[in-house]
């Protein structure tokens, strides 16, 4: 990246060079890889090398944008500004260096940075799109040659010996073709960032609870350990989920956000309410329209949101937006709020457990009267202790399993191939799923993750968190559809059941 050289007036006291850290004893310090919420970068990379310029050299072989490597990269800075085990001259580093990134000479490097990532990211996609090109071109000339050799002369006109295994070698020839690629979305719009409140489930303890319950947590294992847990189809399956798109988000909807989210003031206002987008679902738009604008209202006056704020106010403000909108939107769900009792919970009531479960937010699908979706946010959104983290994705995951639980005792003699595909969701702004598996295990997934902004200037990573909730509304949609041709079936299923698969005795 080249250097550039600043004309700095002295009245405006704007910093020539990036701030650096000064303290020699901690030039060689890396952030504690537990350490939520801050990229591995700085727990790889020594204090004394960080910098934003490095960042985006060490992201743009990532698969997020530029936006979203500056809002990690800030970040990152600031939850380690927040921590109270953060060392002091590390403290006072990240401190300057997010204030200089606010400066002229900040904004000027930003601005060299994002044309150096676009640029880097320009050339590597185009080898690719080369090496590409040149593979088709040369695969195209062995097809010709080989068509050409197999093509019948005049000495294999007349019958011959020879000519069925002529035939079996050209379709063998075209079986080997590697299979053409489908159109992928974007992966930047489902890359699964590193939050304080994704499950930890490298934590020791967290991973034991999940083996002791029979729970396979996909998003913990490689696609070959995957594969020895789930078997070849239903990894090929999982991982083919991000490639997909849910179905209302579309190329409108998306440039409908795009062109949103670039405005500022009275024009991200007058942009949120444009009606000029064809074919996009209206209800998916309105959505979007009450979520942008309640957070418009948020950040109009004051355009930064404190940090330092207990785990209530952050639901209140920032988390019950996406879905109380989306209950008053669509009405197939019945939303209910802070410390709600989850009724699947029941199930364990005995002399030794009142069956009593209080989570941060429930939705009761309106069709049967069941919970489908709870959420739990992991304390507030800064310095969330590490105990808080551990007990709440104990807790969503056995609430995920009672819920199910409850679905499915609905349900005992529906086909265990049907059944697999009914699932139970959680948030904690990482979209989880659950669904019982053949052989009685659970299988949780993650399904999207989002960032939730904190100010007017991080409005982009509304993106993704509207994207997350398209998912959500599509995976709703098709657990309707399911449910409706699993009441629709023949009652009792010839094959396994899901009776069969809990071991539920029938009643005389």
């Amino acid at each position: 990246m080249s250097k550039v050289n600043y004309k700095v007036h002295e009245k405006n006291c704007i910093t020539e060079h990036e701030p650096r850290l000064l303290s020699t004893p901690y030039f060689k310090f890396l952030a504690s890889p537990d350490t939520r919420g801050v990229h591995v970068y700085f727990t790889t990379e020594e204090a004394s090398s960080w910098c934003l310029q490095n960042f985006i050299k060490y992201a743009v072989d990532s698969e997020i944008n530029f936006e979203q490597a500056v809002i990690i990269f800030r970040e990152s800075l600031d939850q380690l500004n927040q921590f109270a085990s953060t060392p002091n001259p590390i403290k006072a580093f990240c401190h300057n260096y997010l204030e200089w990134l606010k400066s002229r000479a900040g904004i000027t490097i930003i601005q060299e940075c994002r044309k150096y990532f676009e640029a880097t990211k320009y050339q590597r996609q185009s080898a690719v799109l080369n090496d590409t090109v040149e593979n088709t071109l040369l695969l195209n000339s062995k097809t010709e040659i080989i068509q050409a050799q197999l093509q019948p002369s005049d000495a294999l006109l007349s019958p011959d010996p020879l000519s069925p295994s002529i035939t079996i070698q050209l379709s063998d020839a075209t079986d080997t073709l590697p299979p053409k690629t489908p159109p992928q979305t974007p992966r930047e719009l489902t890359y699964l960032l590193n939050t304080p409140n994704k499950r930890p489930i490298e934590k020791e303890e967290l991973w034991d609870y999940t083996q002791n319950n029979s729970v396979i947590c996909a998003f913990a294992l490689t696609a070959k350990e995957l594969e020895t847990e789930i078997g070849t189809e239903l990894t090929k399956e999982l991982f083919s989920m991000r490639d997909r798109n849910p179905v209302v988000w579309n190329s409108n909807l998306e440039e409908y956000i795009n062109d949103v989210l670039k405005e500022s003031g009275e024009n991200f206002k007058n942009a949120v309410i444009n009606k000029n987008y064809k074919d996009i679902d209206k209800g998916f738009r309105l959505y979007c329209e009450k979520v942008l604008t309640d957070f418009y209202n948020l950040v109009d006056v004051g355009p930064t949101i404190d940090r330092k704020i207990g785990e209530r106010k952050h639901i209140v403000y920032q988390v019950s937006a996406l879905f109380k909108f989306y209950e008053r939107t669509f009405l197939t769900l019945d939303i209910d709020w802070i410390e709600s009792h989850s009724r699947p919970a029941k199930l364990m009531k005995s002399e030794s457990n009142s069956g009593i479960v209080l989570v941060d937010a429930k939705a009761t699908r309106f069709s049967d009267g069941l919970d489908v979706w709870h959420l739990e946010v992991a304390g507030p959104p800064y310095n969330a202790s590490n105990k808080h983290i551990l007990g709440d994705s104990k807790k969503t995951i056995r609430t995920d399993i009672l819920n199910l639980i409850t679905i499915l005792r609905e349900h005992l003699d529906c086909d265990i191939n049907l059944a697999t595909r009914i699932k139970v969701f959680n948030s904690r702004l990482t979209l989880y799923s659950l669904n019982i598996l053949r052989d009685g295990r659970f299988l949780s997934c993650e399904l999207a993750t989002a960032v939730m902004p904190f100010s007017f200037s991080g409005r982009h990573q509304y993106k993704s968190v509207l994207r997350m909730m398209s998912i959500f509304h599509d995976e709703l949609i098709k657990q309707d559809e399911l449910l409706e041709k699993i009441n629709g079936s023949i009652l009792r299923s010839k094959n396994v059941t899901v009776r069969q698969v809990l071991k539920i005795p029938e009643l005389a």
